[in-house]
């Protein structure tokens, strides 16, 4: 195959002509499951991008797709790659304020989406001003097209340059409202680039993942891809009896889950003494993989399987993975305060902490650097790292450092390296708390907690000014144990600590509606402000 490896496109036809009756994906519905070989995958992309051509979507053209997780989404996104547009991808569960606001900055020519969602357009007034084609997808894939362009023929394919725009993802808005991050093409080719080093994307593999991207670069790595049933707008309310009886059923080799949904995975097997069997490796990402998690994970996985832990984010997508074995070696570490491993740099980053500022950095310099073992904040410099947030150039000025030329991201994310140039992870620099005495970062704070009986998770907050923050643990309880107890357990480990004076019980910490394994401590903060009579004015 000499293909390049940024051509998404390419690859995927290289699978459907040397292999075209063998599975590409398999999309689960609720009363069954659809199977697409290469040859049929091949025929929707085709048949898509001939109608989005028709349309007037050109090379360029941003078009913004609102379609559900499904053989759809996976043929509209390679068809608009296949006509060099730009597929604007925003995830619907944000809600339709958070979805306005993003298509206003990302201002898309096309909108590409399912009725409702083009009601909602309509209703709510989404991106009036630059929409010119409108495409509908409704259901069997009946297509239906209105545009005030002339039709055309779908113009002959050719290869995109690594610097043509190649797509624009937004963020999931967990840590703020949601940025839309612009990749070009060479930022695929690192991204792709990275995801060889995960040992999971090989060709033949089954993989089962709740992360749509995944199913979409899937098929194009000569992977069969499962794609799920999932519940719209609460995927942490997957049901994993489903999740299991599906990577039993189609043999699931590989699976990427969410910290959240793997735990919810893992003791439903442990309930009912399962074990996934087929499964040789768990990808996870979205937030750093608690030690009792990953535990109850390998629990129910035969002994040769491995469990990886991701570390990314939107605007570079694979920056470092922690294995097993890694995670194992350092959970004590981890019990004593030390943050969360995150394991090796994934090789072609290059990712240095600096010291902690919220100010903008507009150019590098060593002197930024912190010693191994200080807590900073990570930088990642490298080829998957995308282009500066649309329309935001104030946060784009925050969250970039030139490097004589070379941009530089700066995560948002506190942590360190070690001497064996391992990451760890200490918590959000927007979510560190600011004592008179000091500052308290959650990664370094609840893993001690987490760590006794009873407790099931724990979030670090503050309440008051920054620099006089009142820190205040919020535990909630194993289901089944004695709260009392539990408590106990905890305020007598903070009195031994000291840093921290107050610890509430919550009934369930509130999680992103997206993103199950994200705490939202800004609303609890608040909470625990009502509860201790400290109203935040």
């Amino acid at each position: 195959m000499t293909t390049p490896l940024f051509d998404v496109v390419a690859m995927t036809e290289h699978w459907a002509r040397a292999h075209p009756g063998t599975v590409a994906c398999r999309v689960e519905r609720r009363r069954h499951t659809e199977t697409l070989t290469y040859a049929q995958l091949d025929d929707l992309i085709t048949g898509a991008a001939t109608r989005l051509a028709r349309a007037g979507v050109t090379a360029g053209t941003r078009a913004a797709v609102l379609v559900p997780p499904g053989r759809d989404l996976v043929a509209v996104v390679l068809a608009l790659l296949r006509l060099r547009a730009v597929p604007v991808l925003i995830d619907p569960g944000l809600g339709a304020r958070a979805v306005g606001a993003c298509l206003a900055e990302a201002a898309p020519e096309a909108f590409v989406a399912i009725p409702r969602a083009h009601l909602a357009r309509v209703l709510l007034g989404w991106a009036r001003d630059s929409v010119r084609t409108t495409v509908t997808l409704a259901t069997r894939s009946m297509w239906l097209a209105r545009t005030r362009h002339a039709r055309t023929r779908h113009p002959a394919w050719t290869a995109p340059d690594g610097d043509e725009p190649a797509l624009i993802v937004f963020t999931s808005g967990s840590t703020g409202a949601p940025k839309g991050v612009p990749y070009r093409h060479r930022h695929l080719a690192g991204q792709t680039e990275l995801l060889a080093h995960l040992g999971a994307l090989e060709p033949g593999t089954t993989l089962y993942s709740t992360f749509p991207p995944f199913a979409v670069a899937a098929p194009s790595m000569g992977c069969e891809a499962i794609i799920p049933r999932r519940t719209p707008s609460r995927p942490e309310r997957t049901d994993p009896a489903a999740m299991a009886r599906s990577i039993t059923t189609h043999r699931v080799r590989a699976l990427f889950a969410a910290p959240a949904l793997l735990d919810r995975l893992a003791r439903h097997c442990l309930r009912h003494d399962q074990i996934l069997d087929t499964v040789e490796v768990v990808l996870t990402a979205g937030a750093p993989l608690p030690f009792p998690v990953l535990r109850r994970a390998l629990r129910c996985l035969p002994p040769h399987a491995d469990v990886r832990s991701i570390y990314g984010a939107t605007e570079c997508l694979l920056v470092s993975m922690a294995d097993a074995a890694e995670l194992t070696a350092t959970a004590e570490a981890t019990a004593r305060g030390a943050g969360t491993c995150l394991g090796g740099v994934l090789p072609g980053n290059k990712v240095r902490v600096i010291r902690i500022t919220d100010e903008a950095i507009p150019h590098w310099s060593d002197d930024l650097l912190v010693p191994p073992g200080t807590v900073g904040e990570i930088t990642v410099a490298g080829p998957a790292v995308g282009d500066p947030y649309l329309a935001r150039p104030d946060e784009g000025a925050l969250a970039r450092v030139d490097d004589h030329g070379e941009p530089v991201h700066r995560m948002g994310d506190l942590g360190l390296m070690d001497e064996q140039g391992r990451l760890w992870f200490a918590g959000r620099k927007s979510e560190r708390v600011r004592t008179a005495g000091g500052e308290l970062y959650t990664d370094q704070v609840e893993p001690i907690v987490n760590a006794l009986p009873g407790v099931r998770r724990s979030a670090l907050v503050g309440v008051g000014p920054p620099g006089d923050q009142r820190p205040v643990l919020c535990v909630e309880c194993e289901p089944g144990t004695s709260r009392h107890e539990t408590l106990e357990r905890v305020r007598a480990l903070a009195a031994t600590g000291g840093a921290v004076a107050e610890v509430l019980a919550h009934p369930g910490l509130p999680t992103d509606v997206r993103h199950a394994s994200k705490i939202r401590r800004p609303l609890l903060a608040r909470w625990a402000a009502r509860k201790l009579g400290l109203e935040e004015r």
